[in-house]
């Protein structure tokens, strides 16, 4: 890795990422660093140092590259799962929607992009993203897709989700996204409830906003942050967050939510 004034720190193929995210802690103030491509294994190596995936697309007249731009946050926004605040308007909302896993992870994805636009979300990095879920069972890193149904009379309608990666017993939300009024603030009250039942202890936000606060959501510096997910992704419990790598059948959010005695502790 090097690092010339006024720019990213460069992470050269062959580079240890775990070795340069400590470096970039230690050292350095940029949140960003840069490498040269993106693929699968990449992205799941920059995952398990505790960057962040994002990319960057470098267009020209003739021609296109995508950069892979990891992440290592001043500041990161953390939560256990079983201590997640839910309103009695969510909660209230719930029995509306419908919870599921890994059904329409393209579509979610597709959605994601659309909404938030690809200025990050570059087209090697969706792939990477794909290739990893595709692969999931036999990764150490598992992308996995969150999806919320609007119940009809004629049918269960797909209006919000996310894309996110589990690592141990640590969950990070990556990217959603929502066409709803109100669907956004279910599904992450149901989805904290899923990952409590699921054994999940750590839910990695990423950066803060306003709303991860309002879930209960701490902020914490990288001296801190880094040793808190350092630990939970080396928690391999056998039971831990299993069921949630299959495609899942719909489940009720009111119910995920009822069942957690956590989430109605959290009530207000």
């Amino acid at each position: 890795m090097f690092h010339d004034e006024g720019s990213y720190p460069n992470i050269e193929p062959g580079d240890d990422f775990g070795s340069c995210a400590e470096i970039i802690a230690a050292e350095y103030t940029e949140e960003f660093a840069l490498f040269p491509y993106i693929d699968g294994e990449t992205v799941e190596e920059a995952t398990l140092a505790r960057f962040m995936p994002m990319g960057l697309a470098l267009i020209t007249p003739r021609s296109r590259h995508d950069f892979f731009l990891p992440k290592l946050h001043l500041e990161r926004c953390l939560l256990d799962p079983r201590t997640v605040r839910v309103t009695k308007t969510a909660r209230r909302e719930s029995r509306r929607y419908l919870l599921s896993c890994n059904r329409m992870f393209s579509s979610v994805l597709s959605a994601c992009v659309e909404q938030h636009g690809p200025d990050w979300l570059v087209s090697d990095l969706t792939t990477a993203f794909t290739q990893l879920h595709d692969q999931r069972a036999l990764r150490k890193v598992a992308f996995i897709s969150v999806e919320l149904w609007r119940v009809h009379d004629d049918g269960p309608e797909l209006v919000a989700g996310e894309i996110g990666y589990l690592i141990g017993s640590a969950y990070a939300s990556l990217t959603g996204y929502r066409n709803a009024s109100g669907a956004g603030t279910v599904q992450l009250a149901a989805l904290g409830c899923l990952l409590a039942s699921s054994g999940i202890k750590v839910w990695d936000l990423g950066m803060e906003l306003g709303y991860k606060r309002d879930l209960g959501g701490r902020v914490l510096p990288r001296n801190r942050f880094m040793p808190i997910l350092a630990r939970a992704y080396a928690d391999t419990s056998a039971e831990t967050g299993l069921h949630l790598l299959s495609a899942s059948r719909l489940v009720s959010a009111r119910e995920l939510i009822d069942a957690s005695a956590d989430c109605r502790k959290g009530f207000n």
